[in-house]
């Protein structure tokens, strides 16, 4: 039982310890992979910023929302998303 608390604790802190959070709200990426929510973030300036110059913006929030199980747009700081 010990064994899986500390391989479940090893497990969540090398997916969890790489996301940082920025100074001045800059959006700052954990890998290509995910993002940390800064104050004054939502779904879609997130996607915005990380959508193509002939991506449809809306499509990246949708992704965003499913790859995150959102069932609306609300995040909040410091909440860590996937990202597609």
């Amino acid at each position: 039982m010990a064994t899986l608390v500390v391989a479940t604790g090893v497990t969540l802190g090398s997916w969890l310890g790489p996301l940082v959070t920025g100074a001045g709200g800059d959006l700052r990426l954990a890998g290509a992979s995910s993002v940390v929510v800064q104050p004054g973030d939502t779904v879609w300036s997130i996607a915005a910023r990380i959508a193509g110059e002939e991506e449809d913006v809306r499509a990246v929030v949708d992704a965003i929302q499913e790859l995150n199980e959102l069932k609306g747009a609300a995040v909040v700081p410091g909440q860590a998303l996937l990202l597609p």
